[in-house]
């Protein structure tokens, strides 16, 4: 008898130390707390949130106890990130710039939920690789879940002298700082339910790596982000289009949905639209992609604006049953052939940039198989103004205080 009680008094034993272990190695459940100091990151001894964060294998999930958290966070495993109450992370003193960045591909599948992510340099929340980075290590990231964060006053780096990674005005980074959430080489990401406000840009999906494809962003308030833009869906990879024309898979931002956002007063300091998309090199492509049942007033450019410069795709885009009110705030003067200054509710154009001409390899073409129906605009001198963009667009609802329905150039 004496054995067998010893004997099971060391099974109990083994079963409680194998439980701290696989504690410390991040199975199951960790917790962090703004003062943790346990080594197993328990709810009764929680860790530090970079410690849980090493610490966590795939698949764990890690609950971060309210308070105040400094630096920065780096998801490269998957993990479920989960905020329990008002939980601040100041980015402020983030070694890379960064609230919370999620890196590929062993970040993918992670979820970020509830935190409040303010005062970094330059994004909030970054998933992918900064294209901005001295020395980028990219890689593709996919599935990811970006849900009920508030994601406040970042891309500190804007304007400050000697500003430096993504908010040197140089390319390829277009000083746009990141965004306060960015996807760079991201794939069915979800960002839904945030609020994303005091940025610099809202929410921003770009390509500098590979293509970001088949993201929904819905639900959000996207406000407030006077100096650009509310949403971006930019191509800044060249290598979005072959030199025959054709669509690679090597870059674009494309087959994503942009839905039930409210998007407002964004872009009014320096200039920029509701939702833009855009391309930003030659041979890059925007395109698929759809902007569906999102309320949008009062931003600097029109409420949805496609904007194309030089040679790329910015074809079959579609813009759907949105409630727009007025926009183009500041005024759209972005091209040589025509400017339009008036409020305006949707606005998609393909031309050369103000200045010198440009050479006639880079001239941009015209803009095929936009599709903008089931929209409705008020408030606007001009619901819906185009330039080389044909189509049928009075499949619209414009309000009678609209003076001109469509506008084409």
């Amino acid at each position: 008898m004496r054995r067998t009680a010893i004997a099971l008094a060391l099974v109990a034993f083994a079963a409680a130390l194998g439980a701290g272990r696989a504690a410390a190695n991040g199975s199951g459940s960790l917790f962090a707390a703004p003062s943790g100091s346990g080594g197993v990151c328990s709810k009764q001894e929680p860790c530090t949130l970079a410690r849980a964060l090493a610490s966590a294998s795939a698949g764990a999930v890690v609950h971060v106890t309210a308070g105040s958290y400094h630096g920065g966070y780096v998801l490269s495993k998957k993990v479920k990130l989960l905020a329990q109450g008002r939980v601040v992370i100041d980015a402020s003193g983030s070694a890379d710039g960064t609230g919370i960045r999620v890196v590929g591909p062993g970040g993918s599948g992670s979820v970020v939920q509830g935190f409040i992510v303010e005062k970094a340099t330059y994004e909030g929340i970054l998933v992918g690789t900064s294209p901005g980075a001295a020395n980028p290590v990219p890689a593709p990231v996919s599935n990811v879940t970006l849900r009920n964060d508030w994601v406040l006053s970042n891309n500190q780096g804007r304007g400050t002298p000697n500003a430096a990674g993504e908010c040197k005005s140089k390319p390829p980074v277009p000083a746009d700082c990141g965004g306060g959430i960015h996807l760079v080489w991201a794939d069915h990401t979800t960002v839904e339910n945030n609020i994303v406000a005091y940025n610099s840009d809202g929410i921003l999906l770009t390509d500098e790596f590979g293509p970001t494809a088949h993201n929904v962003i819905r639900n959000n308030r996207v406000l407030n982000n006077v100096y650009e833009c509310g949403i971006v869906l930019a191509g800044h990879s060249p290598k979005a289009v072959a030199k025959d024309g054709s669509l690679t898979d090597q870059a674009g931002v494309h087959d994503n949905l942009i839905e039930n956002n409210l998007v407002r007063n964004n872009g009014v300091a320096l200039s920029g639209a509701g939702i833009l998309l855009g391309g930003g090199a030659p041979g890059s492509a925007v395109y698929a992609n759809v902007i569906r049942g999102n309320t949008i007033d009062l931003n600097g450019h029109s409420g949805v604006t496609i904007h194309q410069h030089v040679t790329g795709n910015l074809g079959g885009n579609q813009i759907l049953d949105n409630t727009i009110g007025q926009n183009n705030m500041l005024g759209d003067d972005d091209f040589a052939a025509a400017v339009d200054m008036q409020t305006t509710g949707i606005l998609v154009a393909s031309g050369s940039p103000p200045g010198p001409p440009l050479p006639p390899f880079l001239v941009p073409q015209t803009i095929t198989g936009t599709v903008i129906s089931g929209n409705k605009i008020s408030g606007d001198d001009v619901g819906i103004w185009t330039l080389n963009t044909p189509g049928d667009f009075t499949q619209n609802q414009f309000a009678g205080d609209v003076k001109t329905q469509i506008s084409s150039h």
